[in-house]
C-alpha cells in the first residue's frame, strides 16, 4: 500500500512538473513576442536587463524541474522493480537465492557506474585515469573530448527593413484582374446669380482617370536541406520570411521612386501628369532647407483653399526627420519629435500645427548637400490617396526539385500589383530649391 501511494504522489508531483513547464514556456514565448513588438529605442538598459534576467530565471527553472522530473522517474522504476519482485516471490516464481544473486548484481552495476563517473569527473579535470583491465594510466585533455556545442536556439532580428508606408496605403484587392482605372475630379465651377427669366449660370466640372499599371515582383533563394534540419535554429522559416520581406521591402520603396514604365508601379514622385500637374495646379513647392517655417509651408501647401486638411502624413527619410529635430531659435527646439517606431508625429515644441510621419529611406533628403536642386524630396498628404491594387496575393513557394542532386530547396515569391496618386493634388511634393548666393 505505501508503495502505491508513493507511486501515486509521484505521478502527481510529475504532472505538477509538466505544468508548470508549460506556464515558464508560454511566459518565454509572451517575453518573445513582447521585445518583437516593442519600440527598441524606447527601452531602456534597465528593463532589457531585467527581462533577460527573466528568462535566464525560468530557464534554470526549467533546468531544476526536469532534474526533480528524471529523479522520480527513476524511483517509480525502482519501486515498480520491488513491486514485481515481491510479486514474483509470491507466486513462487523466484527463491532467495535468485533475489540475493539480483541483489549482489546491482550492488557491481552501482559500483561500476560510480567508477565510471570518478572516471568522467578526472577527464574533465585532465588528470589520469587509471584503466584496470589495462593496468596503465592514460591522460585525456578535456579539449579533447566530444562535447555538445551550444548554441543560440533564437535568430535575433536585423533592424526594420520594410517603410511602414506600405501599410498605410489604400490596398484594393483584385484578384485574377488584369488592370485598374481610378477617375478621379478635377474641379467644379461656381455657381452666379441669375434673374428671373434668364438662363441658369452653366458649368462644367472637370474629370479624369489614370491607369494604376501591372507589375510583378520576385524574389528566389536557396536553402541546404542540412540546413532545415538544424534542431538549434529555425533557419527554414526565415528563409521564407526574407522572401516575403524581400519583395515588400522593393514595394515600399517603390511606392515613392516607382517609375510607371513597363512592368513598373508609379510612384508618387512619378504620378501620371494628369493627377499630379507639374506647371499649371501644380501642388509641387521648393524649399531650401529645414527651418522653422518649413512645416508650416508644407501643411498649409496641401488641400484646397476651403480647409485645412487635418489627417495628412508627411514622408520622409530619416535623415531630414533628424534635421528637424535639429531646429532650434533662441537655444530652444523649435519642433517635438515623437518617436513610435517608423513612425510618430512633428509638431511646434510650443504648440501649432502638428502632423503624422512615416519614414521612407527612398525619399530625398532635403537637408543632404548631395541632393541635387529641384529634385523631390519629402511628400506630404494623405496616405490613402494612393491606391495599390493587389492583382494576386503575395505567395512564397517552395521546390525539392531545384539543384536536387546539390540537395537544395528552393523558396521563391511573387505578387502582382499596380499603383498610382488616385487623387487630384492628392499630396504636395516637397522639391529641393536652389540657393542663389
Amino acid at each position: 500500500m505505501e508503495r502505491e501511494k508513493r507511486l501515486a504522489e509521484i505521478e502527481s508531483r510529475k504532472n505538477e512538473i509538466n505544468s508548470r513547464k508549460e506556464e515558464i514556456e508560454a511566459r518565454k514565448e509572451e517575453i518573445s513576442n513582447l521585445l518583437e513588438t516593442r519600440d527598441a529605442e524606447n527601452t531602456t538598459d534597465e528593463e532589457v536587463s531585467t527581462i533577460k534576467e527573466e528568462v535566464v530565471a525560468l530557464e534554470e527553472e526549467v533546468k531544476t524541474l526536469s532534474e526533480e522530473e528524471a529523479k522520480l522517474g527513476e524511483e517509480a522504476t525502482k519501486l515498480e522493480e520491488e513491486e514485481t519482485v515481491a510479486e514474483d516471490i509470491a507466486r513462487g516464481n523466484i527463491n532467495a537465492t535468485k533475489l540475493e544473486k539480483r541483489g549482489n548484481d546491482n550492488m557491481e552495476n552501482n559500483k561500476e557506474l560510480e567508477l565510471l563517473e570518478q572516471r568522467g569527473a578526472d577527464l574533465k579535470e585532465g588528470k589520469a585515469i587509471n584503466v584496470p583491465f589495462e593496468e596503465r594510466a592514460v591522460t585525456v585533455s578535456s579539449g579533447d573530448l566530444l562535447v555538445e556545442k551550444k548554441y543560440k536556439r533564437e535568430i535575433a532580428d536585423a533592424f526594420e527593413q520594410v517603410s511602414g508606408l506600405i501599410d498605410q496605403v489604400k490596398a484594393v484587392p483584385l484578384d485574377g484582374g488584369d488592370s485598374y482605372s481610378v477617375a478621379f475630379e478635377i474641379s467644379s465651377d461656381e455657381g452666379d446669380y441669375t434673374g428671373e427669366n434668364e438662363n441658369y449660370e452653366e458649368i462644367d466640372p472637370t474629370f479624369d482617370y489614370v491607369e494604376t499599371g501591372r507589375a510583378k515582383i520576385t524574389a528566389y533563394t536557396e536553402i541546404s536541406k542540412e540546413a532545415t534540419k538544424l534542431p538549434n535554429a529555425d533557419y527554414q522559416s526565415r528563409v521564407i520570411q526574407a522572401v516575403r520581406t524581400a519583395i515588400r521591402k522593393k514595394l515600399g520603396k517603390q511606392l515613392i521612386v516607382g517609375a510607371g514604365s513597363t512592368n513598373t508601379i508609379t510612384g508618387i514622385y512619378n504620378a501620371d501628369t494628369k493627377v499630379m500637374p507639374t506647371s499649371t495646379g501644380t501642388a509641387d513647392i521648393s524649399l531650401n532647407a529645414i527651418d522653422a517655417d518649413t512645416l508650416n509651408t508644407i501643411a498649409f501647401s496641401y488641400g484646397g483653399d476651403e480647409a485645412v486638411e487635418g489627417s495628412a502624413t508627411l514622408i520622409l527619410s530619416k535623415a531630414d526627420l533628424e534635421a528637424f529635430t535639429r531646429v532650434a531659435s533662441n537655444g530652444k527646439h523649435v519642433y517635438k519629435v515623437t518617436r513610435n517606431g517608423q513612425g510618430g508625429t512633428i509638431g511646434y515644441a510650443d504648440g501649432g500645427v502638428e502632423v503624422n510621419y512615416v519614414i521612407n529611406s527612398a525619399c530625398n533628403s532635403l537637408s543632404s548637400a548631395s541632393t541635387q536642386a529641384n529634385a523631390y524630396t519629402m511628400v506630404y498628404g494623405t496616405l490613402r490617396n494612393y491606391e495599390m491594387p493587389i492583382f494576386s496575393d503575395l505567395e512564397v513557394e517552395e521546390s525539392r526539385d531545384a539543384n536536387f542532386k546539390k540537395g537544395m530547396i528552393a523558396y521563391r515569391g511573387e505578387v502582382i500589383v499596380g499603383g498610382t496618386v488616385s487623387k487630384y493634388n492628392g499630396f504636395v511634393r516637397v522639391k529641393k530649391g536652389s540657393l542663389s548666393l
